[in-house]
């Protein structure tokens, strides 16, 4: 009896072992179905939407008003392209690239100085921008992890060329109209009057500059399908950013001579050193890889 009872016991644990093994053989190609491969390609994007929506479903911080806005849609910062080419299975080049340029135009009406008899009368100041520059990020990060937790480090370097800012004002009340017009103030988003010997600005020019940034960064994926992961970045490092000088042309009606004088004026450039950690403005950030 002692003999049956211990081949019983034998071959339960024998089938309870192999049966573990087979599971975590099963869990671990599972996994590796999960994870990406090497010729895999990546995109990045901005896992806040996501999360946002989940916390409109089930109301986790406010059961009477929106989690959050859910109908933003951006890159993993907010504005570059955030991609990955995996050589190995445990080794990819990153690349983070944005251009951007902006132009837009700002309209007011004011009190039409010229026009004594109908004292509603407008005319157009207007206020107008352009701008642009390119940002370009080249990473290598290494890759920890046979399941679906993943964790990776590595290093990148960054750059940053700024094209500048010119800001543009034209008025509708001209000082060969009156000494003293009416016109926009951008400043205090006000209808003023200028008084004599006043200024107020023409055109204003910011210079472009150029930056140089590298940084280390650690953190961790979790592969919630295949494919399709969730994770979380911080990094260290240090970054340089040089930025040229800019002008600033106004305009008055001089007491003195009482004539229209133009000014110009230098703004100093600036150069500054920075030092310390990041986390890629507290992003979640999702990836897909295909």
């Amino acid at each position: 009896m002692k003999k049956v009872l211990f081949l019983f016991l034998a071959i339960s644990l024998n089938m309870a072992v192999y049966a573990q093994d087979d599971s975590d053989v099963t869990e671990i190609k599972n996994s590796e179905s999960y994870l990406p491969q090497a010729g895999d390609f990546a995109l990045g994007i901005d896992a806040t939407p996501f999360v946002n929506l989940i916390g409109n479903i089930v109301r986790i911080n406010d059961f009477n008003g929106p989690f959050n806005d859910p109908s933003s849609f951006n890159f993993v910062d907010g504005a570059s392209i955030y991609g990955k080419y995996f050589l190995t299975d445990n080794s990819a080049v990153r690349v983070r690239f944005d251009v951007h340029s902006m132009s837009g135009t700002d309209n007011q009406y004011i009190t039409d100085d010229t026009d004594t008899v109908d004292f509603t009368a407008k005319v157009l100041d207007t206020r107008k921008m352009t701008g642009g520059g390119v940002n370009l990020g080249i990473g290598y990060e290494m890759r920890r992890g046979t399941k679906r937790l993943q964790a990776f480090y590595g290093a990148e370097l960054n750059f940053m060329f700024g094209g500048g800012l010119k800001t543009e004002y034209t008025y509708g009340n001209s000082f060969s109209n009156d000494s003293t017009p009416t016109y926009f103030d951008w400043t205090t988003m006000t209808e003023n009057t200028l008084a004599i010997d006043q200024k107020r600005i023409v055109d204003e020019t910011v210079s472009g500059g150029f930056g140089i940034g590298l940084r280390g960064f650690v953190g961790v994926e979790y592969f919630l399908f295949p494919k399709i992961s969730l994770g979380g970045e911080f990094g260290w490092g240090f970054s340089f950013n040089s930025i040229g000088e800019g002008e600033i042309n106004t305009e008055n009606w001089s007491s003195t001579d009482y004539n229209l004088e133009t000014l110009n004026t230098k703004v100093g450039g600036s150069k500054n050193f920075n030092l310390g950690t990041d986390n890629l403005g507290g992003n979640i950030f999702m990836m897909i890889h295909f």
